[in-house]
């Protein structure tokens, strides 16, 4: 056999193999394949050209260059609409799946900076009581305690972030009329017993 089809031998084995990678989980065995079968198709393309015409040998190179990323490509390309792709790629939500997360967090976002009472510790989650309904809640990272009045400063996805209120700034609120009746009595603690 010659050195120049040793060469193409080797590279189209080259391409054989990235696919095969891709396709099928080697624990990157198939790639180190790859890149010796790459490598010595290199070897046999400069003993076949480089001393009796570099212009095939660089050609050569150029072509295996654009050659492995191309298929490389393809290959993730067509690997989502083949069974095994399926199979291995998580497919993302539907619609149908997203739409009541989207609506909860729409609702909810009506109550940002508005006050409510902690029903149980924050610590840092719990849950908040705002117009006579239960939320779960997160705080920033402090813990709460129990009939405390919070804000809600922020929404992420169907949890409220809520940040404590000093006794001033309730004070304060209280004296301009801004700050809501908060009826802890009326809230049902059954997630932690008094002590």
């Amino acid at each position: 056999m010659d050195n120049s089809f040793l060469a193409i031998a080797l590279l189209a084995l080259s391409t054989v193999l990235i696919v095969a990678e891709v396709f099928l989980p080697s624990g990157g065995i198939l790639a180190i394949g790859t890149f010796c079968s790459l490598f010595t198709a290199f070897y046999f393309a400069w003993l076949a050209w480089w001393k009796t015409s570099p212009a095939y040998f660089f050609g050569f190179t150029g072509f295996a260059i654009v050659l492995l990323p191309s298929t490389l490509v393809a290959a993730f390309a067509i690997l989502p609409h083949t069974r095994f792709g399926r199979r291995i790629l998580l497919a993302g939500p539907t619609e149908e799946e997203v739409v009541p997360f989207a609506a909860e967090e729409a609702r909810l976002k009506t109550y940002l900076n508005r006050h409510a009472i902690t029903v149980t510790p924050l610590t840092p989650n719990g849950f908040i009581m705002i117009d006579n309904e239960r939320i779960n809640a997160s705080s920033e990272g402090m813990i709460v305690d129990r009939d405390m009045t919070v804000e809600i400063v922020q929404v992420r996805g169907t949890r409220v972030i809520v940040r404590e209120v000093s006794p001033d700034e309730l004070e304060n609120k209280t004296a301009d009329g801004e700050l809501e009746d908060l009826d802890s009595e009326k809230s049902l603690d059954f997630d932690l017993p008094e002590v």
